[in-house]
């Protein structure tokens, strides 16, 4: 491979366009990496492909959702052992996986469009809704709601330690939403106001758990007990191919930033970047795939990897 620096390259990426998730800006990344690839066996090409997926898990930029992307990234673009195979040289596996690449990409870039429309009878005029930290899905589905004249409120936490949920309110005043921020502590008071929980979440595990920001595992279970929908507004390139126990079987990859587990330090004195919120808690996920149940998650992984 070229003198090529991926992790700046992604950096690039997520500074500059700021509403890219991290999931597209890696796997852009992988793409970058791919044309300037100087491999000369599809398995010496792999191997630096899996090289450059833990490089940038390494980030300390969503790790969740990059891991899941870069992995079905590369699990698409290497599906096609047919047309590899018929290939006379590599410079000719590089074309193809090429083109299954930026197919793959402009597919996910899409899928926010699709759970747009997947979504679009979800908000209902005089409803309450509850949502925890920021989501670039959940901010989409409420504006595209408000721009066709739908009235509604929202109630949106705080989300300590970094405040996101602030930052989420601002957005949804920009698009002439009403909404109040509350406190985490204050989720069960309001849950009894409230008509739906929307979620958006770094990654869907196997089961149809998902894994979101630190404080969405609470909310989620408050929803439950009140017998309150929650609903879960995905991509699919951030399913992942793990069944957690419990929160305290989350890889500490995802739970704390790189640096911090790079640093020697206690991890232990650091607060959780997410937590995993069981799919019993959970009443449907609005992907680009559709509308499904928790259980979809397993199938659609199970056909992907077999």
């Amino acid at each position: 491979m070229k003198a090529f620096d991926i992790s700046a390259f992604f950096l690039d990426l997520i500074e500059n366009e700021r509403d890219m998730s991290p999931a597209i800006a890696a796997m852009k990344a992988l793409m970058e990496a791919l044309r300037l690839d100087d491999s000369t066996t599809l398995q010496e090409f792999i191997e630096k492909m899996k090289l450059a997926r833990n490089t940038l898990s390494k980030m300390d930029v969503s790790v969740v959702s990059v891991s899941s992307g870069c992995e079905l990234f590369l699990r698409f673009i290497t599906l096609a052992h047919s047309e590899l195979e018929q290939a006379t040289d590599f410079a000719s596996c590089r074309e193809i996986l090429l083109r299954r690449g930026e197919g793959f990409v402009k597919s996910m870039q899409d899928s926010r469009k699709k759970i747009l429309k997947n979504s679009s009878s979800l908000i209902k005029d005089g409803m309450v809704i509850l949502t925890h930290s920021k989501s670039r899905n959940v901010l989409a589905v409420m504006a595209e709601a408000a721009k066709q004249g739908r009235q509604f409120k929202v109630f949106v936490t705080e989300s300590q330690p970094d405040c996101s949920g602030r930052r989420m309110a601002e957005d949804l005043k920009g698009a002439g939403i009403s909404c109040t921020v509350i406190l985490d502590a204050a989720v069960a008071y309001v849950m009894e106001k409230v008509d739906a929980v929307m979620l958006g979440a770094e990654g869907v595990c196997e089961n149809g758990g998902i894994i979101n920001k630190i404080g969405s595992c609470n909310v989620a279970t408050l929803a439950h007990l009140k017998n309150k929908p929650v609903y879960v507004l995905v991509e699919s390139f951030k399913f992942l191919r793990i069944i957690p126990l419990n929160n305290s079987s989350l890889p500490k990859t995802y739970l704390h930033k790189a640096s911090v587990l790079n640093s020697g330090e206690d991890v232990f004195s650091e607060h959780p970047l997410v937590d995993y919120t069981h799919p019993e808690n959970v009443t449907l996920l609005y992907t680009d795939l559709g509308v499904l149940p928790t259980s979809a998650v397993t199938e659609y992984l199970i056909k992907l990897y077999t």
